[in-house]
């Protein structure tokens, strides 16, 4: 874990609601991988006290990306950044994914859930085959489409009011596949995608979303209850979890 001071290289509204900022950290930026997270510190005030967790939607030589949707303060905060201002990062923070080898592996996106799924298909061994399902309110929300078109064999495309794609939501589609006992899923998005997947394969795993206070699993706030009554805290045992362990 490393506490660096980033400077912004780039920021860009991708839709409607939804920025991206390129970030020069390269310290954090050197150890980190798919599944992790950082801490945001936005002001040098108490206001907002608590810092901001935002997955790693990817890395470039020196610098990561970080995507958000605004939500509450923090965000609104952190969309009015500039190129050449300085925010505090806490990283990599989360347990880094698993990488399979020579698999089928399924990646289902739910709006900015979209974000860390870039990375990890970025990272993934290439003698995996990736599919991607992605799902959006309308067609403005569909980001990064260009990147993931050169590292998935197919693409899968659902609006809520059928401007692209089939109308109606991702797990519509995703939970047509049959079983397989060669393919991995992965899911990122909100709570009630990821709630009604159904979708039946040897592996399937969620990224969670959970409020932080320190975000290095001291605080407990972000703890999510396992189906044999145990807890797991989200900052230090995921943000991925197996979506057949724990209760949504």
């Amino acid at each position: 874990m490393i506490r660096e001071k980033s400077l912004i290289k780039s920021a860009e509204q991708l839709a409607p609601g939804i920025y991206s900022l390129w970030l020069y950290c390269p310290r954090i930026t050197k150890q980190a991988k798919p599944g992790q997270f950082v801490q945001i510190q936005l002001s040098n005030s108490y206001e907002p006290f608590l810092c901001r967790p935002l997955s790693i939607a990817d890395t470039e030589f020196n610098k990561l990306r970080i995507i958000f949707r605004i939500r509450g303060k923090g965000t609104l905060l952190l969309k009015d950044k500039k190129p050449g201002d300085e925010l505090f990062l806490l990283g990599p923070l989360g347990k880094p994914i698993t990488l399979s080898n020579n698999k089928n592996i399924i990646l289902c996106a739910g709006g900015v859930g979209i974000a860390p799924l870039l990375f990890l298909a970025k990272k993934m061994p290439k003698k995996n085959k990736l599919q991607l399902y992605f799902g959006t309110k309308n067609k403005s929300e569909m980001i990064l489409l260009n990147k993931f078109k050169p590292l998935c064999k197919k693409i899968f495309l659902t609006t809520d009011d059928g401007s692209v794609g089939k109308k109606g939501v991702i797990t519509d589609l995703l939970n047509r596949l049959s079983q397989s006992d060669r393919t991995t899923l992965y899911a990122a998005g909100p709570t009630d995608m990821l709630k009604n997947i159904k979708v039946k394969v040897s592996e399937a795993y969620g990224f969670l979303e959970e409020r932080m206070g320190c975000g290095c699993g001291i605080c407990f706030s972000c703890a999510v209850k396992k189906k044999d009554n145990s807890f797991s805290r989200v900052c230090i045992d995921g943000p991925v979890f197996d979506l057949n362990d724990i209760e949504l």
